[in-house]
């Protein structure tokens, strides 16, 4: 019996020092989170742009002026993320992966208006878009006033 004893208390002081090493490792920032992605998006009309994706700490997706609220899966490498319905814009949905330790992102989305699309993209250096990425190629192809494409 003292032989399981001794035993029992072995593995509790390995447990125990387990767990300091565990509390004590520094935090590592998986996933989208506070990051930016310079993507280039496929839409099922036949369009092409690039857009950035800014996904702040606070559970917000940003992107050509559009705010959308996404949630990261508890493997911290795949996300979705949802426009507010508001009329007359379309919603979006959008889902995504990020590989690579989180540099390349790809994802699907699509929009009420039933156009999806297809992306990928790169992290960028800074975790802010820079002041939005313009749309290309051929902004003139959306008309003067620009309209984002993930609406059309």
């Amino acid at each position: 019996m003292s032989v399981q004893i001794i035993q029992s208390k072995c593995g509790l002081v390995l447990t125990c020092l387990l767990g300091q090493i565990i509390l004590f490792a520094a935090p590592v920032q998986a996933g989208v989170q506070g990051k930016s992605y310079s993507v280039n998006v496929s839409s099922s009309r036949g369009d092409s742009f690039t857009a950035c994706f800014q996904f702040n700490i606070n559970g917000i997706l940003h992107f050509l002026g559009q705010d959308a609220t996404y949630n990261v899966n508890n493997d911290q490498t795949s996300w979705q993320a949802v426009t507010k319905p508001t009329s007359p814009v379309a919603t979006i949905s959008l889902n995504g992966v990020v590989q690579q330790g989180d540099s390349v992102i790809n994802g699907t989305a699509m929009n009420s208006n039933n156009t999806t699309f297809t992306f990928n993209g790169t992290l960028l250096s800074q975790s802010t878009c820079p002041a939005e990425l313009p749309i290309s190629p051929g902004n003139l192809q959306y008309g003067v006033n620009r309209e984002n494409p993930f609406l059309q």
